[in-house]
């Protein structure tokens, strides 16, 4: 069901794709629609976030983090941080790592986490991931098939984003 049609059939906030759940949180933490407008356009903050990773079991740790492969960087780790993607196929290539972790980013304060402009594409800095949550990690190639049956869930024009907006700020609070 894609969102037009959940939009007319459903309206319910406890049934929700998990990508509309994490949607529905970033609206809650926007403050305004303007605001929810700029994280869902220029943020690309949808709802569905993704950490890729080798471990089969990966789980978020304070005293790791991740490396900076840039060549200014020189692979040095900043511990306590989190990388994490909107859109797995980003970073699919990246290392070539075999599993993907689904990051429930609905707790995490909105000013904890923005993309980062290195040139390598849709990445987010989460300064400070302790709130930050594993639903699961998935194979590569479930992963893939989760990311893209979850994106059809999303709003497709402003004016169906600004009704998922007020259904979840001033409808249901």
């Amino acid at each position: 069901m894609q969102f037009r049609q959940w939009l007319i059939e459903s309206w319910n906030p406890h049934n929700l794709p998990l990508i509309l759940k994490g949607l529905a949180a970033e609206a809650r933490k926007a403050g305004s629609w303007e605001e929810f407008r700029k994280d869902f356009i220029f943020q690309i903050k949808h709802g569905l976030y993704w950490h890729w990773t080798d471990d089969k079991d990966f789980q978020i740790d304070p005293l790791k983090g991740p490396r900076d492969m840039t060549s200014m960087g020189g692979g040095k780790m900043t511990s306590g941080v989190l990388m994490i993607t909107s859109h797995l196929s980003y970073w699919s290539d990246y290392g070539n790592r075999q599993y993907a972790a689904i990051i429930d980013m609905s707790q995490v304060p909105r000013k904890s986490y923005s993309q980062v402009n290195r040139g390598f594409g849709n990445e987010f800095y989460v300064l400070d991931p302790s709130a930050a949550k594993v639903i699961a990690v998935l194979s590569r190639q479930r992963a893939f098939a989760k990311d893209r049956e979850q994106h059809k869930y999303l709003p497709q024009s402003e004016e169906e984003l600004e009704k998922f907006y007020d259904f979840f700020t001033k409808e249901n609070k």
